[in-house]
């Protein structure tokens, strides 16, 4: 890596600990400089001001994911449920390793909410429809809203993870392997495949 590119990553790496840590208020560019080495003057010779390079931050971040979730289900069938199983699989793993990531993913922007068509990837939304059209189509889920159903399944994932980041919840789930997202992902599976009814 150049330095130039070495500089830049250092940049975007504080950024995103900044990003993660406290929102866009803790990511002031000297608190930025501090955190990378540099000083806030180099900052501006890579990113046009703080917007620039939070939405550069942002953005690495959701290809990343939408990576994760694409090299997932590369090696199943199409049309399978192991395919949406996994998507599921690599949304938690995503969340529990690279967590810094994931926390600048969904925090609150200036502007307001986006439209999901101005999420890179759609945030993994496009991949999740596609595999939801698919297994639909093959007879391996039950017909309905593509968009309708892959909320439902997208909602329960993130739902996972964005408990477990708020609360601990051994007091309440003695579940054997413990609070890990996958864990719990695993173990509600039958739920959402043969709904709740007795």
């Amino acid at each position: 890596m150049t330095g130039p590119a070495r500089t830049e990553a250092s940049i975007v790496g504080a950024a995103r600990s900044l990003l993660a840590e406290g929102g866009t208020e803790t990511c002031s560019m000297r608190a930025v400089a501090e955190g990378a080495g540099v000083t806030a003057g180099a900052i501006y010779k890579h990113f046009r001001d703080k917007s620039a390079l939070v939405e550069h931050v942002v953005q690495l971040a959701f290809e990343s994911l939408d990576r994760s979730l694409l090299e997932a289900i590369t090696p199943l069938p199409v049309g399978t449920f192991a395919r949406i199983a996994a998507l599921g699989d690599a949304y938690l793993r995503f969340a529990a390793e690279h967590e810094e990531e994931f926390k600048v993913l969904f925090m609150p922007l200036r502007g307001g909410r986006r439209m999901l068509s101005e999420v890179p990837g759609e945030g993994g939304y496009r991949v999740l429809r596609q595999c939801v059209v698919e297994a639909r189509d093959a007879g391996t889920i039950r017909q309905g809203d593509p968009d309708l159903i892959s909320f439902y399944l997208w909602s329960r994932v993130h739902g996972i993870v964005m408990l477990l980041l708020a609360c601990d919840f051994d007091e309440v789930l003695e579940a054997d392997g413990g609070q890990h997202p996958l864990n719990l992902f695993e173990l509600t599976r039958l739920y959402v495949m043969e709904g709740l009814q007795a």
